[in-house]
């Protein structure tokens, strides 16, 4: 046995292993013996130094070790606040621009099941109707058809769609299931020619289906959705209905040329007739422009007139008394004979139920898809938003343009309107 350090005992006591050695050859016990004889001996001091540190020692290596992971955790804690003070506002940041990229996609996404959703084939099969665009689903049993009318009449709009209903009624009158329509009315009314083109596509439906035509008035009815009404056979107007408005408007004009003169503005437009440019902002009115003007306003007026004498069964005269352009509630209407009863939406269906004689008709509504409402409502929130980022017009110039927008409805004219 071969022995690391001269006693055993002290080696016992210090934890050392006593490792046995195989036997050697004897050549090889020879040259190992010579080889120790040859090795100069170490001082026992310095091994014991070697072997172990003193305590002084180890206390400063501990010390110093104790002080670099105080400092590097000084370091941390530093380096932790500072990305701490700078953190919330970097955070806001991307939270932020992650909330807005995940809206976005979202209203994609939205958009396109949407626009999917929205595809429509109106087509007809043996005289029967099978699909349409509307709040309910086509009945394969008789059925009276609501036709939504709704929102300023004009060529498209967010609620209202002059070929979609023009197309609407015309298909009606092929659908043997449908046995009468009932028109919901809501609206201010519109553009002569818009509600004229409705009201005699609902004379036409009449004429060929046979059925009858009745009204439900909600709560606007004027000008315009009142010369649709003409069209039915019976008019119902819930109690706090506004209507009447029987008149017209051939146009409107701003005058600035004192206003232009007065701040150096100059206006140049070249026309050729002395009229083109009447109407114009740099033009006054003249004698003339107020005749061609009021020729206008004339014939459409008495176009009106006629139909109501018509369809409500009052004379030229009595008419004209009542169609100077005021605004009527449903009870003065009804004393003046421009509606037949004052009710709810359910009396107007059971009225026509009960002039079909059959009460098991169910309503199905027929209203247009609203395309780009959505859409509209999220761009207008979202020019609201950029608004608050964007330098924008001052309040004189909101005013102004305002008011540009209550004096001058972005419809054509000559109208049937009403604007309260």
């Amino acid at each position: 046995m071969i022995f690391e350090k001269d006693s055993q005992t002290e080696d016992q006591e210090k934890g050392f292993i006593l490792v046995p050695e195989p036997p050697l050859a004897d050549s090889q016990a020879d040259d190992r013996q010579t080889a120790q004889e040859m090795e100069p001996a170490e001082p026992e001091s310095a091994t014991q130094t070697a072997e172990q540190p003193q305590p002084e020692a180890m206390a400063q290596h501990n010390h110093n070790q104790q002080g670099s992971v105080a400092h590097d955790q000084r370091q941390h804690n530093e380096t932790n606040q500072s990305n701490h003070a700078q953190g919330p506002k970097h955070a806001k940041v991307k939270k932020t621009g992650l909330l807005v990229l995940l809206v976005l996609c979202g209203l994609s996404v939205f958009a396109g099941l949407k626009g999917l959703l929205s595809e429509h084939d109106i087509s007809r099969s043996d005289g029967i109707l099978k699909e349409f665009t509307g709040f309910s689903t086509p009945s394969s049993k008789a059925h009276i058809a609501v036709l939504h009318i709704e929102g300023t009449i004009q060529d498209k709009n967010d609620t209202y769609d002059q070929e979609w209903l023009l197309t609407t009624i015309r298909d009606l009158s092929y659908d043997r299931n449908v046995q009468a329509i009932l028109l919901d009315i809501n609206s201010p009314g519109g553009g002569v020619y818009q509600s004229d083109e409705v009201y005699l596509e609902l004379l036409d439906y009449k004429e060929t289906s046979g059925n009858p035509v009745y009204a439900f008035f909600g709560p606007l009815a004027a000008s315009g959705g009142y010369y649709i009404a003409c069209a039915a056979d019976y008019i119902v107007a819930n109690r706090n209905t506004m209507t009447g408005s029987i008149g017209v408007i051939a146009g409107q004009s701003v005058d600035l040329s004192q206003f232009m003169e007065k701040h150096g503005v100059r206006v140049n437009t070249f026309t050729a007739g002395r009229n083109k440019d009447m109407l114009g902002i740099s033009t006054p009115v003249t004698p003339e422009h107020r005749e061609i003007m009021q020729s206008l306003a004339d014939e459409c007026y008495y176009q009106f007139v006629e139909i109501v004498a018509e369809s409500r069964g009052l004379t030229m005269e009595e008419t004209l008394e009542l169609a100077d352009g005021r605004i009527y509630t449903a009870w003065q209407a009804l004393d003046r004979g421009l509606i037949d009863v004052v009710g709810r939406f359910d009396d107007a269906l059971y009225y026509l139920r009960e002039k079909l004689d059959d009460f098991s008709l169910e309503p199905v509504h027929y209203s247009p898809e609203e395309d780009y409402a959505f859409m509209d409502y999220v761009f207008k929130n979202m020019q609201a938003l950029a608004s608050r980022f964007v330098p924008t017009a001052n309040a004189s110039d909101h005013l102004l343009l305002e008011a540009k927008e209550r004096m001058l409805p972005d419809i054509s004219y000559p109208a049937y309107y009403y604007q309260p």
